[in-house]
């Protein structure tokens, strides 16, 4: 036992872990990561810090407390989360691509850019196809429309069924002007995912857009009744309320 104790101590250079707190810290962390995966923030954030108080040294502790703090909408203490699982771990490419999306969040798309291009430069990264479509997210908030258009190209080249990367090209060809090549890209967004509300409603109002009067009636009122008390229903109320779906019915 005394020997074991001396080589924890050597390892973490600082400070002293004994085998009871790293198995205490490992429980805690296993229970945070579980009440994160049922959607309780406020308990994930409490087991996850105690896992980090019993070992401040694991990586994989401080990135859960990062995605508990994420989750629960406290951006400032996930992204120093993120950071401090980073420094004890460099290569801990999750945590850099967990980054990248709280930079997305919060609307820094330069940093966005430096991270989500950092992890695409990991060839052990897992989901390279999600880190290209949030790189191309950042473009094109820039208004950096090549780099936003090859990106989600890329990824629907590798992964055809990647249903939001078919409507960010959707929002490219919007942002250029090209109406009509934005209906085709959100018509086979839809197509793709029929119950994704976000899709519907961008579908509705470049329809519009171009007076497809009875469609946009149609797909704006499908998202009015899907969410009724979210944004996207003011989005489409906005439209709606400029159309005149009462007599488009009467036809």
């Amino acid at each position: 036992m005394k020997t074991l104790l001396l080589v924890t101590c050597v390892a973490v250079l600082s400070g002293c872990l004994t085998p009871k707190a790293l198995q205490d810290g490992k429980n805690a962390r296993e229970m945070g990561i579980a009440y994160l995966s049922e959607g309780n923030d406020a308990f994930a954030v409490t087991e996850l810090k105690k896992a980090v108080k019993h070992n401040r040294w694991d990586h994989e502790s401080w990135h859960g407390l990062g995605l508990a703090y994420f989750a629960g909408g406290h951006h400032d203490l996930a992204e120093e989360a993120f950071n401090k699982a980073l420094e004890l771990n460099p290569e801990f490419t999750q945590a850099t691509m967990n980054l990248g999306s709280l930079y997305l969040e919060t609307g820094r798309w330069d940093e966005a850019i430096t991270a989500l291009t950092a992890v695409l430069e990991d060839p052990e990264y897992r989901e390279p196809g999600r880190a290209r479509h949030n790189l191309a997210w950042a473009h094109f908030n820039k208004g950096e429309y090549g780099p936003s258009r090859k990106g989600y190209r890329d990824v629907l080249r590798e992964f055809p069924q990647f249903c939001p990367s078919l409507v960010g090209l959707g929002r490219v060809d919007e942002a250029e002007g090209k109406l009509s090549d934005a209906l085709a890209r959100y018509q086979q967004a839809v197509e793709c995912n029929p119950t994704d509300l976000n899709s519907i409603a961008l579908l509705g109002m470049v329809e519009a857009r171009l007076d497809l009067v009875g469609d946009a009636c149609l797909h704006l009122s499908t998202v009015k009744d899907g969410d009724p008390y979210g944004e996207l229903s003011a989005q489409a109320d906005e439209f709606l309320n400029m159309l005149d779906c009462a007599s488009v019915s009467k036809l």
